[in-house]
């Protein structure tokens, strides 16, 4: 009975007891179990953040690549351009049916200039070795291109007659108005700078025609001819050299300088004192333009 009553007492004693230490080890766990969660909720949040700095760093590294490596579209293109240039001296002799002799200088003018090119531009390829993948390329292009050029010629000279040992000339002035057309076919060969800018030379071959008009000539002051027109052609050459801009793949605006070889022109018309036929020797024209291009297709 004895033992009863002591065991009655002695299992709540025991059960205060078990909760008094587990109380503490729980509420250790269920902390520790906190701790763990928050950090590893921080070391989410962190991970996310540099992974998003990463991601920005590699879109920003592409879009430096994408500039770097800007190419010019490859395709057909059209251009329009206008400037001016400068005609130089030009030294003429005339021939006349009477048996008149002359000769003198023409030119050293400044002149207006405006024409069309029409062409083709290969993707080319990249160039090697530290350049490489830096966005440097040679690109290869051929063309079409005429132009317009027009000026007023006026100059000095002497006209007479030659005997042996001399000649008896008096002094003449000449003066006419030149249109001149010109065509040639260009090969061009570009550098493609990492910057949009392309320098550029070439050379080109074709040919030209002339219109010479309101022709007037005197000689000691004296008008043999007055309004007079005739026409020519021949073999012109160019040296090349420009540089383009390119605003977008197609657009780009370009700087052209020539130096225009036209070779020997001759102009035929009629005077008062008979036909006369003026030889000029190479008409030498330095050239620059400004236009604008762009790449169809």
């Amino acid at each position: 009975m004895k033992r009863r009553k002591t065991l009655r007492y002695l299992v709540p004693a025991i059960g205060l007891f078990a909760l008094a230490v587990t109380q503490p080890l729980r509420a250790g766990i269920e902390e520790g179990d906190s701790a763990a969660s928050t950090s590893t909720d921080l070391s989410s949040a962190g991970g996310d953040k540099e992974m998003k700095e990463a991601s920005k760093e590699m879109k920003e590294q592409k879009e430096i690549s994408k500039e770097e490596a800007f190419r010019p579209k490859e395709g057909l293109y059209a251009g329009l351009y206008g400037g001016a240039g400068y005609m130089d001296t030009n030294r003429y002799t005339s021939t006349f049916s009477s048996g008149l002799i002359g000769n003198g200088n023409l030119g050293g003018n400044w002149q207006w200039v405006g024409g069309i090119k029409v062409g083709y531009q290969w993707k080319g390829w990249e160039l090697g070795d530290n350049l490489s993948g830096k966005g440097w390329y040679l690109m290869p292009a051929a063309e079409f291109d005429g132009f317009y050029i027009g000026n007023s010629q006026s100059g000095t000279g002497f006209t007479g007659l030659a005997f042996p040992g001399g000649f008896a000339g008096a002094s003449t002035n000449t003066g006419m108005q030149l249109n001149i057309g010109v065509m040639t076919i260009n090969g061009l060969l570009k550098l493609v700078t990492p910057w949009k800018l392309v320098p550029y030379i070439g050379m080109g071959v074709g040919g030209y025609y002339l219109s010479a008009s309101n022709i007037s000539q005197s000689i000691a002051g004296h008008g043999i001819v007055n309004g007079a027109s005739t026409t020519d052609g021949g073999f012109v050459f160019t040296p090349i050299a420009g540089t383009e801009y390119y605003f977008t793949r197609e657009l780009s605006l370009f700087v052209e300088f020539k130096f225009l070889y036209m070779n020997n022109p001759i102009l035929n018309y009629g005077t008062a004192v008979g036909n006369e036929s003026m030889h000029f020797g190479n008409m030498l024209n330095y050239i620059g333009v400004l236009g604008a291009k762009y790449v169809f297709w």
